[in-house]
């Protein structure tokens, strides 16, 4: 082996390649700021003529090289790391200027290929033992708290800048007050109409954030409690790693993957919901499961059940990996039948006292009005045709879930197919049933919600596919996985907390200023009728609807309706002048209108 390595050293070009691709990333990163715009908008580099462009290129080139060469006198080469670094920024800055996942797969490649030329010229040495124990678990924990702040930070800053909707951070904000007032979790702005939540989805699990609402009423508190509640899956990862023997470094690896998995990030960009419990807690069931801590085991098997009605597929999926792979018969058709009684009585609670179960979600499989047994008989009858509804979204193209799967299995290598057990594929069962299968578009689309339970299944695959490849093989796909998942979280939640985030909140603080004066004169046990955005800063009372599924009587008065202009609402107003409001207060903005107050004509 050593000879070969020797053989590939003799390659006299090899270090002006290097420096000419380091330069050349350099280069591009100066034109770039140089242009004032992004590297995609061509217009951007209009004004800089072809000479400019060769003198970057020149200039950054002499630039490395009198850094090598101060360098090589001090007894030093860098002339290999040079690139990685140039790359690096390069990677990080135009990821930052362009969140587009097609780019950022196509960088994801780039350095795989670096990655693996470096390691095949012996370049790049893992070495077992590297990193303790001691700084594995700091690098972990480090992690963890970033993620917290920026996730969190995105929740915050979503609602304090006015862009949480009503659907479904308004119906949570007003769900949680009467939670804190009444311990019932009743709305009036789901379904335009007094309602508990849970005739809608029966999620009592909601009640473990309610302590820490109750101490601080506020919708941030329910944002922060989302993310700290992803925050906490690191450790049943972290204990998942050790429980399969991979070493430090592959542990804080796959710890930091989870928390820069875009499915994980990616499914708290719409505000808190009640999804966000599967991952710790399903992670806590494959934990204690390897553990062979059978009966503490159903802890967190039974809160999994208590996220919501259809959690109990997630249980049941696992039960038949449980029954298959492993071959334990009688725990498999035990956890089996626990999820199936508990998933029909939760839809015959929902059918007959609640408002209905959501089968529309797979109306692509039913036919005459047969709710969901017809949708699985479709399924087993004609699995052709269920083998067409893999691919197909809503749009009748390939091109949303074709994305939907790259953007789940390239931020980790395709580890998940890394696999001795074809049996193991039982384990992205979830993913085909609840993200696949269906026409309801949010379900493969990876800022939302629905990806919480299918990420835990897809890492719990990854670190048993993980723990049998060799030392080599696991630390370069590790290296590329970190970096792609790296550019994802640049990309996306750094780019939402300070563009979407903080930009916003400095850009329009005057007008978020007025808004938030004129909400607050609201006085709290008035009945509101607002614009979505509105609903959750007024969710502090008892009765509240959110303006666009409102159904108004001629009959009905409400005492306050507030309409949010920035967002085309001017529509409403004349609607309810016809039934009998007025125009009582108009807040403006640099000459337009921002904010529009309506009351009773009879009370003027």
């Amino acid at each position: 082996m050593r000879e070969k390595i020797l053989k590939l050293e003799q390659k006299p070009l090899e270090p002006l390649v290097l420096r000419v691709l380091s330069a050349w990333c350099l280069s591009s990163v100066a034109l770039m700021f140089a242009a004032q715009g992004g590297f995609a908008e061509l217009e951007t580099y209009a004004g800089i003529p072809l000479w400019g462009v060769v003198l970057a290129f020149g200039l950054s080139l002499g630039l490395l090289e009198l850094i090598i060469r101060r360098k090589k006198k001090r007894g030093r080469d860098i002339t290999r790391s040079i690139l990685p670094v140039c790359f690096g920024v390069f990677s990080g800055l135009t990821v930052k200027a362009e969140s587009d996942y097609y780019y950022l797969f196509v960088l994801t490649a780039l350095w795989a290929i670096l990655i693996f030329y470096y390691h095949r010229r012996g370049w790049l040495r893992f070495k077992k033992g590297a990193l303790s124990e001691k700084s594995a678990k700091k690098i972990i924990l480090i992690s963890a708290a970033v993620f917290f702040a920026v996730v969190g930070g995105i929740g915050v800053l979503r609602y304090v800048t006015y862009r949480s909707p009503n659907f479904d951070f308004g119906i949570f904000a007003q769900m949680f007050y009467n939670m804190r007032a009444h311990f019932a979790p009743v709305t009036t702005c789901e379904r335009d109409g007094l309602l508990s939540h849970f005739a809608v989805h029966i999620s009592p699990i909601y009640y473990l954030i309610l302590p820490f609402y109750a101490v601080i009423p506020s919708p941030v508190t329910l944002q922060l409690a989302q993310a700290a509640i992803l925050t906490s899956a690191v450790w049943p990862m972290y204990r998942l790693c050790r429980r399969f023997s991979l070493s430090p470094f592959a542990t804080a690896a796959m710890c930091c993957l989870l928390l820069l998995y875009p499915a994980v990030e990616g499914g708290a960009n719409y505000d808190i919901h009640e999804n966000c419990f599967l991952l710790p807690l399903l992670l806590w069931v494959f934990c204690l499961f390897e553990e062979e801590r059978y009966l503490l085991m159903l802890i967190p098997t039974v809160l999994t059940l208590l996220v919501k009605e259809d959690a109990a597929v997630y249980i049941i999926f696992f039960a038949l990996f449980v029954f298959l792979d492993r071959r334990q018969y009688l725990r498999g058709l035990g956890l089996a039948a626990g999820a199936a009684v508990y998933f029909v009585l939760a839809l015959f609670l929902l059918r007959n006292f609640g408002d209905g179960v959501m089968e529309g979600r797979y109306g692509n499989f039913i036919v005459n009005d047969g709710g969901l047994p017809e949708a699985v008989k479709n399924v087993l009858a004609d699995p052709g045709f269920a083998l067409t509804q893999l691919l197909l979204d809503e749009k009748e193209t390939y091109a949303e879930k074709l994305l939907f799967l790259l953007q789940m299995f390239v931020p980790l290598s395709f580890l998940p197919f890394c696999l001795k057990r074809i049996s193991r594929l039982l384990l992205l069962l979830p993913m085909v049933l609840l993200n696949l299968l269906t026409l309801y578009p949010y379900q493969y689309q990876i800022d939302f919600q629905y990806t919480f339970g299918v990420a835990a299944f897809v890492l719990y695959l990854s670190v048993l596919n993980l723990s049998e490849l060799p030392h080599g093989t696991m630390k370069r796909v590790l290296a590329v996985s970190l970096i792609c998942g790296a550019m994802c979280f640049i990309a996306n939640p750094v780019n939402r907390l300070t563009g979407g985030g903080f930009g916003v909140l400095v850009t329009e603080r005057e007008q978020l200023a007025l808004i938030d004066e004129t909400v607050r004169s609201i006085p709290k046990d008035a009945s509101v009728i607002a614009s979505s955005y509105l609903t959750p800063h007024l969710s502090k009372r008892d009765t509240l609807y959110e303006m666009y599924y409102h159904k108004p009587q001629k009959e009905e008065r409400v005492d306050y309706i507030l309409l949010d202009l920035r967002f085309k609402y001017e529509k409403y107003i004349s609607k309810y002048e016809k039934l009998g409001y007025a125009v009582t207060k108009t807040v403006f903005y640099e000459g337009e209108r921002l904010l529009v107050v309506m009351e009773p004509a009879e009370k003027q």
